[in-house]
């Protein structure tokens, strides 16, 4: 049939579905749906917010819902901001965060949470239930993720809301579909309860999707793609019928683009569906074991630290710091902490080092969990931190970076010329620090003074291009770097001028070196892992190995030990390849979400994952 008849047929369908339901009024809702606003400080955007505000006071709507990327880099100039302007409404108006307002925060979800009370949302409207969820990712690049501890909070609500009558609305700022590590433990959850339809946003444009058999709409953002008119989706739910109208600002609503029943959602059957995880990779290496596993009942987001053989300790997303036996994973003690944990723990003359994103820096009793010393740094600490003798560095929040004593928790020297936030570990050679930051730059101090010995930066302005989540790797008096621009450069290390500079590889954030120092790694967005050559004076590639992986995303930095490399993927793949060559020794599945960190240690090679897992593998 014509494309052209099969358009005309379902307009026609809409317009009878939506003039049958028109005559009746009496279970009637209707809102504001708003998603990926971009607003940006005095720019067109905020003019274009403003506008749709304004109309919205001025109709009918009963609410408003808003569900992510609401900024552009998720400062709390931003946040403040877009709060100033969506606090004109006068309906009730419910937010939640997307990827732009948790990747790059710069005070590690504080700000978001300090304005609006809430990263999720549950609310009543007549027989209607609205749930929303914060979907991630959180403080680093890769796929959209739900807290464990935000997944348990949906069921126990659920369970405890639903009634027969009881119609369900979900709201995330991602679809529940890939891209999403943990969507199908969404879905399940609510493929529970019928009828249920989802609502989601960063694609940008008005679509009908299908999330695991749940009928899935995806709103418009406030500007599309080559266009200048801001608009907004209007969703109006009639008896047990669902209106999707798109609406521009100063023109009249037309006909909805998306209506169905919500009883009987067959409108989505032949829309595909994103495939469950597959693990039978790990059929094909069952030489690789774990021989230690560990679920936390929250999500992980730091690296775990091995103490004396006999414990791992990690941090989590509710702020606890935990220590396990290795022998009998049994916990020896935690320690709740003022925020969510983010920054590795460290260890150094027999005290663990960590910090939180309150602001607060402590040093830590390995055995018992007793906090010897505690720093007030007041900014978010999500970087680990640097050891060297009797010393640590580290960066605090977007303010500073500073070292400290060991054993007393004793700030040394503050260097404060730094305006983003510092989110990874610095390295250290002679008397020359390194560290990287999301204010576009790479910055070498004098280790003993603070002083600023140089400073470099990829000559573009945009802050999300900085190498800011990038450890840098320093050999051969060279400092090397990757970046989300997909430059790998290396700087000189006296003098911070660049020796080569090259974007022949599309790499990102992911890198590391060999136990040698001859050769540094790098992962690919797409496929594949590389060897440079740290001693040439240009770029000279050694080895090149397509591992299959697919795109990714993941800045899990790459460890090695002399017998193989280790990178790791956004869905949970560990890859263990030959060093000098390149070869493909093992791949293993984890999961389906991100790994953070991993440390080989004994044979073993240590990880943790975003959905709380600790393991070891054998190696």
């Amino acid at each position: 049939m014509p494309y052209r008849k099969i358009n005309f047929l379902l307009s026609f369908f809409l317009l009878l579905l939506w003039a049958s339901c028109s005559q009746y009024h009496d279970k009637s809702l209707k809102f504001a749906f708003l998603t990926d606003l971009h607003v940006v400080p005095g720019g067109e955007s905020s003019w274009q917010l403003i506008e749709i505000v304004e109309e919205i006071n001025a109709s009918q709507l009963q609410f408003v819902i808003i569900a992510g990327d609401i900024s552009n880099h998720g400062s709390d100039e931003e946040l403040n901001h877009v709060n100033s302007i969506l606090g004109q409404l006068q309906v009730p108006w419910y937010i939640l965060p997307g990827n732009h307002e948790t990747n790059w925060s710069e005070s590690a979800g504080r700000t978001f949470a300090e304005i609006w009370g809430d990263d999720k949302f549950l609310f009543r409207k007549d027989n209607v239930l609205f749930a929303g969820l914060n979907t991630g990712p959180f403080m680093r690049m890769g796929d959209g993720h739900v807290k464990q501890e935000d997944i348990r909070w949906l069921s126990r609500q659920l369970k405890a809301n639903i009634k027969p009558e009881t119609r369900l609305l979900f709201f995330a700022h991602y679809p529940l579909a890939e891209g999403l590590d943990q969507w199908y433990k969404i879905t399940d959850i609510l493929n529970e309860y019928e009828p249920v339809v989802a609502f989601c946003g960063h694609g940008h444009r008005q679509q009908l999707l299908n999330f695991d058999g749940i009928p899935g709409i995806m709103g418009r953002s406030m500007v599309l793609r080559g266009e200048n008119i801001p608009g907004y989706n209007v969703i109006e739910l009639r008896n047990d019928s669902i209106f999707v109208f798109e609406k521009l600002t100063g023109e009249n609503i037309q006909s909805p683009n998306i209506a169905f029943d919500i009883r009987d959602p067959a409108i989505i059957n032949n829309l595909p569906i994103t495939p469950r995880p597959d693990y039978s990779i790990n059929d094909q290496y069952p030489f690789v074991e774990t021989v230690f596993q560990f679920q936390d009942t929250a999500s992980v987001f730091t690296g775990p630290l091995i103490w004396a053989d006999s414990l791992v300790v990690f941090g989590n997303s509710e702020g606890i710091l935990q220590a396990l036996n290795i022998r009998t994973k049994e916990t020896e003690w935690s320690l709740q902490l003022e925020g969510p944990l983010f920054a590795n723990p460290v260890t150094s003359k027999n005290i663990i080092i960590t910090g939180d994103t309150d602001g607060f820096l402590y040093g830590i009793e390995p055995e018992s969990g007793e906090i010897i010393w505690k720093h007030d740094a007041d900014a978010p600490i999500v970087s680990p931190a640097l050891l060297d003798g009797d010393y640590f560095y580290v960066g605090t929040g977007n303010k500073s970076f500073m070292k400290f004593e060991i054993k007393s928790g004793n700030p040394v020297w503050s260097f404060n010329e730094v305006s983003g936030l510092i989110q990874a570990r610095a390295a250290i050679h002679e008397n020359y620090l390194v560290f990287t930051a999301w204010d576009t730059h790479v910055y070498c101090l004098d280790k003993n003074t603070g002083r600023l010995i140089w400073k470099w930066n990829n000559g573009h302005p945009a802050a999300l291009l900085s190498p800011g989540n990038v450890v840098p790797v320093i050999r051969n008096n060279k400092v090397f770097i990757v970046a989300p621009d997909r430059y790998m450069t290396a700087l000189d290390l006296e003098t911070g001028k660049e020796i080569w500079r090259s974007n022949k590889h599309q790499v990102r954030e992911s890198m590391g070196v060999s136990n040698d120092g001859d050769l540094i790694f790098a992962k690919l967005m797409n496929d594949s892992i590389i060897a440079v050559c740290a001693k040439a004076a240009e770029l000279k590639t050694i080895w090149i190995k397509d591992a299959g992986f697919g795109y990714d995303h993941n800045p899990c930095p790459i460890v090695s030990t002399d017998e193989a490399l280790f990178a790791a993927t956004r869905n949970g793949l560990v890859m263990a390849l030959e060093p000098a060559t390149g070869k493909l020794l093992w791949e293993h599945k984890t999961g389906n979400t991100a790994i953070n960190f991993m440390i080989p240690v004994n044979e073993k090679l240590w990880l943790t994952t975003t959905d709380g897992k600790i393991l070891a593998l054998s190696i």
